[in-house]
Parts: C-alpha cells; sequence; structure tokens
C-alpha cells in the first residue's frame, strides 16, 4: 500500500512538472510570436511571414491550453482522488490499530498471568513437598505446614482462574482483531482497485491531452505550409524591384576631363541655352551623373550628363534649378556633382 500511495503521489508530481514545461514553453512561444518578423520582406513570402507569426502564437496558446487541462482535469482530480482515499482509509486503520493495541494489552495481561500462575503452583508444590518431609514433626508443626500447604492451593486455582480469564480475553481480542483487519484488508483491496482504474484513466486521459495539442499544432503548421505552397519568389522579386528600383541605364563610365577644354564648352552652353536672362549672375551649374525618374510635376527628369543651372538650394537634399531643355524644377542632389566655375 505504501509504494501504491508512493506511485499515485509521483504520477501527480510528473504531471504538475509537465503542466508547468507547457505553460512556460507557451508563454515564450506567444513572446516570440510578437517579435518583428519579415519586415523586409514584400508580395506572398510577406503574407506567409504573417501567417507563420500567428500561427506562432496560435502554437503557444495551445500550450497554454495543455497546460490548463493537465492541472485542471488531471492534477487537481488526482489530488482529490488521492485525499478522498486517505479520509475513507483512515477509521478502517485507526480501528486496526486499536485492536492491535488492545490485542498487545491483553496478550501482556495473560503473560503476567501465566507467570503469576507457575509461581502459586511452584509455591503450592513445594509447601506439599515441605509437609510431606516433616510429618514426624510435632501435630502442631504439622498442622502449620498443613495450613500454608491449603493457602498455597488456593492461591494456586485463583491465579489459575486469573490466567483462564486472562486467555479467554485474549482470544476475544484476536477476533476482535482478525476481524477489524478483514474488514480493512476488503476496504483496501476495493480502494486499490479504484486506485489502479482511476490511474489508468489518468494516463490515458493524458495522453489524449497531449496528443490533441499536438494534432492542434500540427493543423496549425501546415496553415503555414499551405502558404508557402503558394508562396510565388519570383512575383515577390519583381514587386521588390518594382518598388525600390532606381532606374535602367547605369552609371555612365568615370571619364578624363580636360579642365580647360570642358570648361570653356560647358560655359559656352550654359551661356546659350540655360542661363537666365538678364543682369549678369554668377550661378552655380551641375551636371547630372545617373537617371532620374520624375515623381511629380514639381521635379525635373535626368539624364547621365544633363546640365543644369543652380536657382535655389532648398536643403541638403533638394535643389531647384533649370534645364538645359528649359524646364524648371526640383532635383536630388545626390544624383548630381558641381561643375567649378571659370
Amino acid at each position: 500500500m505504501k509504494l501504491s500511495k508512493q506511485s499515485l503521489t509521483d504520477y501527480i508530481e510528473l504531471v504538475k512538472k509537465r503542466s508547468q514545461i507547457e505553460l512556460r514553453y507557451g508563454q515564450d512561444m506567444c513572446k516570440l510570436a510578437n517579435s518583428v518578423l519579415g519586415r523586409g520582406e514584400v508580395g506572398t513570402l510577406h503574407t506567409s511571414l504573417e501567417i507563420f507569426q500567428k500561427e506562432s502564437e496560435e502554437i503557444g496558446k495551445l500550450a497554454i491550453q495543455c497546460s490548463k487541462l493537465l492541472s485542471e482535469n488531471i492534477q487537481q482530480v488526482l489530488t482529490d482522488f488521492r485525499d478522498n482515499q486517505r479520509e475513507t482509509r483512515r477509521p478502517y486503520e485507526d480501528n486496526v490499530k486499536k485492536s492491535i493495541r488492545n490485542k498487545k494489552n491483553c496478550y501482556d495481561s495473560m503473560q503476567r498471568c501465566k507467570q503469576a500462575y507457575e509461581r502459586a503452583c511452584v509455591e503450592a508444590d513445594k509447601s506439599s513437598e515441605i509437609l510431606q518431609q516433616n510429618m514426624t514433626q510435632p501435630q502442631r508443626k504439622i498442622d502449620q505446614l498443613k495450613a500454608k500447604m491449603k493457602s498455597s492451593r488456593q492461591a494456586a486455582e485463583t491465579a489459575n482462574k486469573e490466567y483462564e480469564d486472562s486467555v479467554k480475553t485474549l482470544e476475544l481480542a484476536r477476533q476482535h482483531w482478525e476481524n477489524d483487519y478483514s474488514l480493512y484488508a476488503k476496504k483496501m483491496q476495493t480502494l486499490e482497485e479504484d486506485r489502479l482504474q482511476k490511474l489508468r484513466n489518468s494516463v490515458w486521459d493524458y495522453t489524449n491531452i497531449c496528443s490533441q495539442t499536438l494534432v492542434e499544432t500540427d493543423r496549425r503548421l501546415e496553415e503555414v505550409r499551405k502558404s508557402l505552397e503558394h508562396c510565388d519568389l519570383r512575383h515577390d522579386l519583381n514587386m521588390y524591384i518594382k518598388q525600390n528600383k532606381t532606374g535602367t541605364n547605369r552609371p555612365v563610365p568615370i571619364e578624363y576631363e580636360n579642365f580647360y577644354n570642358s570648361n570653356v564648352r560647358i560655359d559656352e552652353e550654359m551661356k546659350k541655352n540655360i542661363l537666365p536672362k538678364g543682369p549678369a549672375v554668377n550661378y552655380e551649374r551641375v551636371v547630372a551623373m545617373y537617371e532620374y525618374n520624375a515623381q511629380g510635376p514639381e521635379e525635373l527628369e535626368l539624364a547621365p550628363g544633363d546640365l543644369l543651372v543652380v536657382v535655389e538650394k532648398v536643403d541638403d537634399m533638394w535643389w531647384y534649378g533649370k534645364h538645359k531643355n528649359g524646364s524648371v524644377g526640383v532635383f536630388p542632389v545626390s544624383y548630381v556633382r558641381e561643375i567649378p566655375m571659370s
């Protein structure tokens, strides 16, 4: 019984620890699912990563639910069952213990009565022997010995009666103990059968809860797999290029420029086509290095080699100027380089 009770306690402790593991795992999964993921992705892969993040959170919630089911449906139920068995067992155990104590007390009393009876018998036999040895003594002495022998015989009879009564009392105590122990044994067998059945059913429930959690987890992961099956990486790549493209023309090759020849040519073209009419002003001049597609009517289209006059430096990113074709607008500073003033 001691080992069986310990077995149930050990199993309850196992379920408790498994429940705590599932709870910690679920909380960590939910926290992990809320972290930033796929921030630089676009298109179908971005959608798949969102589904992955969502399902990861659901998997965490499943683990938390599993922990709750293990705690409430198994750990708590078995704990209550164990406590109920303990309360049911206690009165039977108390009766057996009481019967054992009573039987031991009766046995000790019987042993004392037996020893007293044996001493009384020895004393009576000794008195009779002494009388036989002194039959030649005076009558008065013989009468004294006879009286002593009679007293010893009466004491032996009394001790014998007490001894017989103590044996009967002990036998009744033994029968009472045997009856209590029989009832106790039958009750313990019933409780043990209930315990085995309860433990077996509990392990069954444990496997069902964990199995259902795994099935639901796989179902969540299947949603991620389905989204990945519909993931079109080529489409995503084209979308990324479309959203982040900087032009189709490569930068112009870097060539050697003669300072005097290039400046004279550029000065003449600037004065002819670009510089605003009116009083002479020293405008800064720039040449486009890369292609730039205007994003609105206020911006200028640029092609490598285009010449511009800077009318106003709006900020560090954008300048306002006039294109050689006569159009005016803003353009990105990083797409041009300045031409030294002649």
